[in-house]
């Protein structure tokens, strides 16, 4: 079914419950795909469960049935068509009836501004459109922010805008870069390193450069920890960028947690290569390791 006409049906209640398969061009289609999921659930007043395996359906010719399955599928594609049951893939996956199918494309900055405007409708399109340029396509990031404000009535959501925004509030989300992150690892800072996993997937930020940045920066504390007189010159750094370093970075580990951080950080791109560790879980691994030792 075209998106259009399955958007149409959905608004107007006249979707129904039928197997369907919807096709995720990338990461940002699932903000489509998850917003028309709990719409039809509620036309159709069923509970939403997600599922792992269309084995987890019960036989439905026996019991009343009062949920909406979603299944994510991995990797094969599935034989079976069962009512009640939404398959979610991507476009190198499919193998389905068309007539089953609804593709859902990339989305766009426009699309999402015009998505949220029914959110947070104290504040106009243009003040949208200025806030979602700043999360260069972090999507997530952007209705996760927006939802904060939503919760709000409409007259007080411009009001509380402009205090988030002049506390700075949305700074981090156009410059979360991997010195921002390395950074907030050395000085165990909860709040950037829990942003970054909770959108990891959404970041430019590969796991092995965190490993060989996060090297530098630790051996750099290190001998500044263990020689309190090692000069800027014998670092190889400027004046200023020893004693911000001094001031900020140093005393979050003791010396001895910082040669085994050192150590764990040689053997991160070992372990990637050669010990089957998937690349996906490295950035967990490495900030899980560090903050455990």
């Amino acid at each position: 079914m075209d998106i259009v006409k399955l958007k149409e049906g959905i608004e107007n209640n006249k979707i129904d419950s039928s197997f369907k398969v919807w096709v995720a061009k990338d990461k940002s289609s699932y903000i489509i795909i998850n917003q028309y999921i709990r719409l039809l659930a509620s036309n159709l007043n069923l509970e939403i469960k997600f599922i792992d395996s269309i084995n987890d359906i019960p036989d439905q010719s026996f019991i009343e049935d009062t949920n909406l399955y979603v299944l994510k599928l991995e990797k094969n594609t599935i034989n079976d068509i069962i009512d009640r049951c939404i398959v979610i893939c991507e476009e190198n996956k499919i193998n389905y009836n068309k007539d089953v199918i609804t593709e859902f494309p990339k989305l766009e900055d426009w699309q999402v501004v015009d998505f949220s405007l029914a959110k947070v409708t104290g504040l106009d399109k243009t003040t949208l459109e200025w806030l979602i340029s700043l999360y260069n396509g972090k999507y997530y990031n952007y209705i996760n922010d927006l939802n904060k404000i939503s919760i709000f009535e409409e007259s007080q959501q411009k009001i509380l805008f402009d205090q988030m925004l002049k506390d700075g509030l949305f700074d981090y989300v156009s410059n979360l870069t991997i010195w921002d992150l390395s950074n907030a690892i050395l000085k165990k800072d909860l709040r950037i390193i829990r942003e970054v996993l909770k959108y990891k997937e959404y970041l430019d930020i590969s796991p092995l450069a965190l490993a060989t940045t996060l090297y530098k920066n630790f051996k750099t504390v290190a001998c500044i920890q263990l020689n309190s007189d090692i000069s800027a010159n014998e670092l190889g750094i400027s004046d200023k960028q020893l004693f911000v370093i001094k001031k900020y970075n140093c005393g979050y580990y003791s010396n001895e947690c910082i040669i085994n951080i050192m150590a764990l950080l040689t053997n991160v791109e070992y372990l990637y290569k050669y010990c089957g560790l998937p690349i996906d879980y490295l950035l967990d691994y490495i900030i899980v390791k560090i903050l455990g030792v």
